[in-house]
């Protein structure tokens, strides 16, 4: 609950969403791996740790998202020939975007690579073992319908719980990827660096 409103609170700039987000599941990774975590003080270092990166990432996939939306929506809006193989092809790539973007974040804050390799990663990470994808945004779109229609949830625990289980699966699939005793549950180079 402390870490989902901490979390709300460092989103009212605005401005600090995306670096508030990687510091969010990086709380999530050290509840995940130390059981007890200093919620207040990990939060700060994981959202000056991931700061540069996380808006990188973050302006990257909005630009991508909003162009995507546009673009469907002015689809809509005409007629023309073929119109349902485009609308296919851009719901295709929308779908690919966002199983990459609830794979960047907790790739971001399991490994060290550079933003190229974590983007293309992403990707590849949210292909791999994608029943378990698939079953992530399904639960993410239930657990965000509930929360629509109890809005005290959004408030004290939409985000947090979001984030833990997107951590939670992402875990399942780093289980599979490297041995148990290479993880370590530190920082690892599950991706290669550049």
């Amino acid at each position: 609950m402390f870490l989902n409103i901490l979390f709300i609170i460092s989103c009212i700039p605005i401005v600090t969403i995306y670096p508030a987000i990687a510091a969010l599941f990086g709380v999530v990774r050290e509840w995940r791996t130390k059981n007890e975590v200093a919620v207040f003080s990990q939060y700060k270092n994981k959202f000056v740790e991931n700061w540069k990166q996380s808006y990188l990432v973050g302006i990257v996939f909005t630009i991508i998202g909003y162009l995507l939306v546009s673009n469907l929506l002015f689809l809509n809006q005409i007629d023309i020939p073929n119109k349902t193989y485009i609308y296919l092809a851009l719901t295709g790539i929308s779908f690919l975007i966002f199983l990459s973007f609830i794979s960047v974040y907790p790739l971001m804050v399991n490994t060290v690579t550079s933003f190229k390799n974590l983007c293309i990663s992403s990707i590849q990470f949210g292909l791999y073992k994608i029943h378990l994808t698939i079953f992530g945004m399904i639960i993410l779109i239930a657990w965000s319908v509930l929360s629509l229609n109890f809005p005290f949830l959004i408030f004290f625990f939409f985000f947090s719980v979001a984030a833990d289980f997107i951590y939670w699966i992402a875990d399942r699939k780093f289980a599979k990827l490297i041995p148990q005793e290479k993880t370590g549950h530190t920082k690892s180079s599950v991706v290669t660096t550049s």
